[in-house]
């Protein structure tokens, strides 16, 4: 009779090959005796067999084809995925340009920067070190323009070419989800996979995951976006966890940190196989300094062939033009775009040297791409160009809007034309013009053929989200326009919200009266309840954060604030006087440097706020249970609270007027404690492990048994038994929300059946104590 151990094995072998095997046919795995198990199986419509020898101390070893292998060896062989082959076909289809050895570290610890390419390998590496029983989400955050692709797809041609020499057993699969509508993330691996021309199927590369040697490295995992916003990125990232059961390792990359704080948010909610089980690991990709601009133009002059006298020249030009900008200076994309600006002698969009907004130096850099190729480019038979550049840029506001609208950043060939056909026949332009520009659009500057696909796509994410700004700026400002539509297509790029809100204020729309007309329009897209009210709520309140920034340089006076969710963001050096806020939702904001000033907060939540002490002041007359959750930024703290009497001391301290403290549950101090210990741990995984050594102090703790009890009484939390290094190991998975699950500390909160039936049981128990 079968262990528990060697069945659980013999299912993995059965579910492993499964992934392989042709469809339609099935996979026999028999017991030979003792721990032994015997499989067959079709492939390729060839059949095939092998025998299995399970230890415990060893692990399993594969017998078949006249060899003996190790159970990752053999999956990764010649005769199932062929690992070697995908290496080898990773080097032929990535190309490398220059690269500068851009710098990261982990942000959950005191580390030193240190190469990104090494600081992901090596986390990588010590995946097989730590006995967590949960898979290591990796998440790689930069802002546009960091080098976050540049630096994923190095980290993948490195380590292809370390695993085609044998240096490594482990091979990363580049998966670019940035800005694909796609419902699961199995078609953008299905996608890369025919890209590479194997006989790789997405079926194989959860199985290939879970045992460890194949690393899924999803780029823009935030812009796998569909008709529900953010939640279908993370659904599709949780999906495919379920499928690694606790094990393996994957790399993620998002644009802030938002996108990682609210993945632990939303990625833990229930599902349907029980299978998601990861321990979340921050990384974050540091802006250049002057050693990495240096060896980027070092880099780029050897390119070129500059002369030595030439490269000294070329290298004093590229100081002066980035003396100052520190926005430009700092981002790759941008230093790149300069050395490139600067070898044709267009500058006169740096010269002054001295405006350090970022906005204002894109829009700079953009605007003489364009004139270059209106003038130099688009020439007709008497060599005068055939477009205006207000025409041009039409041209490019229209194929974002047609991407943004489509939620894909890449269009055919000849959807591009169909785009530009239309476009240009609202202009007036004559028909041989229309029919050459037409047909050299998909060649015109910014634009390009994707490194894998057929299709034309912009050249970087940062010119996609500049021309979508300058589209979605001329929707808004037509006030025949519907608001609600326009908002509820995907979620709208924070670089959007800020072009719009710097041209209300050229247009002296942000202050009185007009400020608040502009704040009516989006709050009133965002009463309708309907199935996009939620992703209509995101990008309205993001459209207000923009503002509100773009107001700082003076105080907001007597503005209502109304049905909107601040997804993330900040507020810093914004200050509120006597303003209303209804029914708004601030999640994660950071306030650390806000200010409200005799305002009034009717059904607002703040939801972990970021505040400071001395430098927030949150005169708006909150209720303790309107904050789930408060995040003190100082030297002394830096973590999340969620005990009552903590947040509203940090509330007070905050200058804060408490108007109402009556819903209060009557349960001791330590229980909520406990309980708010407990959801900090949530904060970096789920399922939570009871033997993990960094929450003994939780699970020791007298009051914890009951605490425990209550939770799985009421299906607030689940227990289960995951295999972990042959061991089996108690884990408990959480079921809603941090702030849903702490919110049922007051008694007036709207909170779902479950988590108030827990909270009044834990009051009455209590009151018999």
């Amino acid at each position: 009779m079968l262990d528990e151990y060697a069945r659980d094995q013999q299912e993995r072998i059965e579910r492993d090959i499964s992934s392989f095997a042709d469809p339609g046919t099935a996979v026999e795995v028999s017991h030979g005796g003792g721990r032994r198990f015997r499989a067959t199986w079709t492939m390729r419509g060839t059949s095939r067999e092998a025998t299995f020898a399970i230890s415990l101390d060893h692990g399993t070893s594969v017998a078949g084809g006249g060899r003996k292998q190790t159970y990752r060896a053999f999956l990764a062989g010649e005769q199932m995925a062929n690992l070697r082959n995908v290496a080898e076909m990773i080097k032929q289809s990535s190309s490398r340009d220059i690269f500068v050895p851009t710098r990261a570290r982990r942000t959950d610890q005191e580390q030193e920067l240190r190469p990104a390419t090494e600081c992901l390998i090596d986390l990588v590496e010590e995946v097989e070190e730590v006995d967590a029983g949960a898979t290591r989400v990796i998440m790689v955050t930069g802002e546009a323009g960091s080098g976050k692709t540049q630096v994923l797809q190095e980290l993948v041609r490195r380590q292809a070419d370390r695993y085609a020499r044998g240096k490594t057993d482990k091979l990363f699969l580049y998966v670019n989800a940035q800005g694909r509508a796609l419902a699961r993330l199995n078609e953008a691996l299905a996608t890369e996979l025919q890209d590479l021309r194997v006989n790789l199927t997405y079926h194989s590369v959860a199985t290939l995951a879970r045992v460890g040697i194949l690393i899924p490295v999803i780029d823009g995992f935030d812009e796998l976006l569909g008709v529900s916003g953010y939640d279908d990125a993370f659904n599709s990232l949780a999906q495919f966890l379920e499928q690694l059961n606790g094990q393996g390792c994957l790399v993620a990359s998002a644009r802030s940190v938002y996108y990682e704080e609210e993945f632990l948010s939303r990625a833990g909610r229930e599902s349907a196989t029980d299978g998601q089980a990861w321990v979340l690991v921050p990384v974050a990709i540091a802006d250049w300094e002057a050693r990495e601009r240096d060896e980027f133009i070092e880099q780029f002059a050897d390119q070129k062939g500059f002369s030595a006298d030439d490269r000294e020249a070329f290298q004093a030009k590229v100081d002066k033009v980035l003396s100052n900008q520190n926005a430009l200076a700092s981002k790759p994309l941008f230093v790149a775009r300069t050395a490139a600006l600067l070898v044709r002698g267009e500058t006169a969009c740096m010269d002054d040297g001295g405006d350090d907004d970022y906005a204002l130096l894109l829009d700079a850099m953009t605007q003489d791409f364009l004139a270059r190729e209106q003038g130099e480019k688009l020439l007709g038979r008497q060599q005068s160009p055939m477009l205006a550049i207000g025409e041009l840029n039409l041209l490019m506001c229209e194929l974002a809007q047609e991407m943004w609208n489509q939620e894909t950043r890449e269009l055919d060939s000849g959807s591009v034309r169909e785009v530009a056909d239309y476009a240009l026949a609202t202009l007036n332009v004559s028909e041989s013009v229309r029919q050459m520009v037409t047909e050299r659009m998909p060649t015109l500057a910014f634009l390009k053929r994707s490194d894998l696909h057929a299709g034309i796509t912009f050249e970087h994410e940062v010119f996609f989200i500049y021309f979508l700004a300058r589209s979605i700026v001329d929707q808004y400002l037509d006030q025949g326009a519907d608001v609600r539509v326009m908002l509820s297509r995907s979620a709208l790029p924070e670089m959007a919200a800020k072009a719009l809100a710097r041209r209300l204020k050229q247009r002296s729309m942000l202050r009185s009266p007009a400020l608040q007309r502009v704040l009516d329009r989006l709050a009133d897209a965002g009463r309708t309840e309907w199935r996009r009210t939620t992703q209509v709520r995101e990008n309205a309140g993001l459209i207000v954060l923009a503002i509100l920034g773009a107001c700082k340089d003076h105080e907001i006076v007597g503005q209502t604030i109304a049905s909107v969710v601040f997804p993330g963001g900040h507020l810093r050096d914004v200050t509120l006087r006597q303003c209303s806020l209804m029914s708004v939702s601030m999640r994660r904001t950071d306030l650390s440097r806000t200010r409200f000033i005799e305002c009034s907060a009717e059904d607002t939540w703040l939801v972990e706020p970021r505040v400071k002490i001395g430098d927030t002041k949150l005169d708006l007359g909150l209720d303790v249970d309107q904050v789930v959750g408060i995040h003190k930024l100082g030297e002394d703290t830096n973590k999340t609270v969620y005990h009552p009497e903590k947040i509203k001391k940090i509330l007070v301290d905050c200058g804060a007027r408490i108007e109402s403290e009556n819903g209060r549950r009557d349960i001791p101090d330590e229980r909520i404690e406990v309980l708010a210990e407990l959801m900090r741990a949530y904060g970096r995984a789920n399922p939570v492990c009871e033997e993990d050594d960094h929450l003994k102090h939780l699970f020791n703790d007298w009051s914890w048994s009951g605490v425990r009890r209550l939770l799985l009484k009421h299906g607030i939390i689940t227990a289960e038994e995951r295999q972990t290094g042959g061991k089996r190991k108690s884990f408990l998975r959480r079921r809603f929300r941090r702030e849903e699950i702490m919110a049922g500390v007051n008694r007036n909160r709207h909170v779902h059946h479950r988590i108030g039936g827990f909270w009044g049981d834990l009051e009455r128990e209590n009151d018999q104590d």
